[in-house]
């Protein structure tokens, strides 16, 4: 239904969106006034201005919320926001087993209309996903669930209000007095636009969500493959950088390695084949099916093998279920064409282990 030469990928994953919307009356009242080459009006600026951010990230962070909002627009697509909620849902209590202050700041969030690749985690918690991350990842809930469990690690480690405070150096406040842009507001507004939203696609740190843990690798996957799309490569030279970003590909090997670790050292994934591996021994090389490559499908079969080893059920034999091969009740994969049949993946699974 949706073309995806409409969605610019990678454009926010490692780009900072700047917001355009305009401060409420706290920010408002900095007074900058004429402070130029004057460290110590730099310093009692740059107090100011952190005041300013540390009420966006708390009493005023519902205000922000709206002029995220307001800046973005808000999607009314029913599938996504099902999603999205779905997601919210399942992450909150999974991650407050370890971090309960996620209950006494639950987080805002929304679909936005913006097209491109992205999610980002804002200061106080507002967080948002892009449509075109939902037609990026094809609605795949647990690729969107790898992306949205990045942007709650963002806001649980309070990168948004250190990542600005940080940048709020007094030298930066001194070269930035007087120049374009545009007074006190103007200063403050641009400190928020640029630290408000965080962006970037890791791993979830909080699998007991439930979700695929072979996931984060898949999206990294498919990025590599769009980034290899002919009509995308100018749009995307001109965004990434390669001397303050890692590859992709690195991106995609540490996801990668970090479901090897979680699997025991029991899984691996080829990143050349596809194959996935179990104690060094073949189990298979998924086919592309849908809109999945057989690459994606390998992270997510590893993923699902992963998850058996780490809770130690490998010990039970594989079989076969309305053509999905499992154990312990769990769905390891359905085979599509180009696989090998589930009878003989059950076979390979039971003489590995």
């Amino acid at each position: 239904m949706f073309k995806k030469s409409k969605i610019i990928v990678g454009a926010a994953l490692l780009a900072v969106s700047v917001l355009s919307f305009t401060l409420p009356q706290q920010a408002e009242a900095i007074n900058l006034g004429s402070i130029a080459g004057k460290a110590v009006g730099a310093a009692k600026e740059q107090q100011e201005i952190n005041k300013a951010l540390n009420y966006y990230d708390n009493e005023g962070r519902h205000e922000l919320f709206e002029a995220l909002k307001q800046e973005d627009g808000v999607n009314s697509d029913y599938n996504a926001n099902a999603m999205l909620g779905r997601i919210m849902q399942r992450m909150t209590p999974a991650i407050a087993k370890s971090d309960a202050t996620i209950n006494s700041k639950p987080y805002n969030y929304f679909v936005n209309n913006q097209e491109f690749f992205n999610a980002y985690c804002a200061l106080g918690h507002n967080m948002s996903v892009n449509i075109g991350a939902f037609w990026f990842l094809d609605y795949n809930e647990d690729k969107l669930a790898a992306v949205i469990a990045h942007e709650l690690v963002h806001g649980q480690k309070e990168h948004p209000i250190k990542g600005a405070k940080k940048k709020m150096s007094v030298d930066f406040v001194m070269k930035t007095v007087g120049s374009e842009i545009g007074g006190a507001n103007g200063l403050a507004a641009q400190v928020v636009a640029v630290h408000a939203k965080n962006t970037g696609v890791t791993k979830p740190n909080e699998w007991d969500a439930g979700y695929n843990v072979g996931a984060p690798a898949a999206v990294w996957q498919a990025v590599i493959e769009s980034s290899s799309d002919s009509s995308k490569k100018d749009v995307l030279s001109d965004i990434l950088n390669p001397s303050t970003h890692p590859k992709d590909s690195d991106r995609r090997n540490n996801y990668s390695k970090k479901l090897t670790e979680y699997s025991n050292g029991k899984v691996t994934v080829d990143a050349n084949s596809g194959e996935v591996k179990i104690n060094g021994k073949t189990f298979m090389t998924p086919a592309a099916a849908g809109n999945m490559s057989g690459m994606q499908r390998s992270y997510f079969v590893a993923g699902n093998l992963a998850a058996i080893y780490h809770a130690g059920q490998n010990t039970q034999n594989a079989y076969a279920e309305g053509g999905t091969v499992k154990i312990a009740g769990k769905g390891i994969i359905t085979p599509v064409a180009g696989d090998i049949s589930a009878g003989e993946l059950v076979t390979i699974l039971n003489n590995i282990k």
